[in-house]
């Protein structure tokens, strides 16, 4: 083997790996159309709802108070979003007499002899009086299809009364933010 084999045969091989390293970079730096690309994406930044309802119903949302009698109503998230929160507006009316007052308590599951799964559950609002409407919020949400559970408390009624319960729900503030999961 000669002297000038070797250096043209060292030649050949630089200027291949200069053209292998040429072409390597425009591999990289060469961007691919948003149609090629078969790979999952990874969203950076804030992230929205596009789309989803939120809707909560009661099963029960006129009661009429003769005696200190508590009184239930079962509240089903209806809708496909989650909540954080949830409010309810109350309509009391103006009995013929006496001056009762109602407290509003959510439970996370169904009321067993007036008490949350062994205590008194959690108050929404303060007490309410007669003859008054009145939006009381609570943190106690259904899940997505899932049920909540009021329990609408008298005090000193001694003459009929009607309570009236319907749901809102005030979008964004009450609505639980998505869970991100990497898949």
């Amino acid at each position: 083997m000669g002297t000038n084999y070797l250096r043209c045969n060292a030649g050949r091989t630089a200027a291949a790996a200069a053209v292998l390293l040429l072409a390597g970079v425009m591999v990289l730096v060469t961007p691919l159309s948003a149609g090629a690309a078969n790979h999952k994406g990874i969203a950076v930044g804030s992230e929205a709802v596009v789309s989803g309802t939120w809707k909560a119903t009661a099963a029960t949302t006129s009661m009429t108070f003769t005696t200190n009698t508590f009184q239930t109503s079962m509240i089903t998230n209806t809708g496909t979003i989650a909540l954080s929160a949830i409010s309810y507006k109350v309509t009391i009316s103006n009995p013929a007499s006496g001056t009762p007052t109602f407290k509003v308590f959510a439970c996370a599951v169904a009321w067993v002899s007036n008490l949350c799964s062994g205590g008194a559950g959690t108050q929404a609002g303060a007490t309410l009086a007669k003859n008054t409407t009145t939006t009381v919020s609570s943190t106690v949400v259904p899940a997505v299809a899932g049920n909540v559970y009021l329990q609408i408390e008298p005090a000193s009624v001694t003459s009929s009364v009607t309570v009236t319960l319907g749901t809102s729900i005030a979008a964004p503030a009450q609505l639980r933010a998505a869970v991100k999961t990497n898949q």
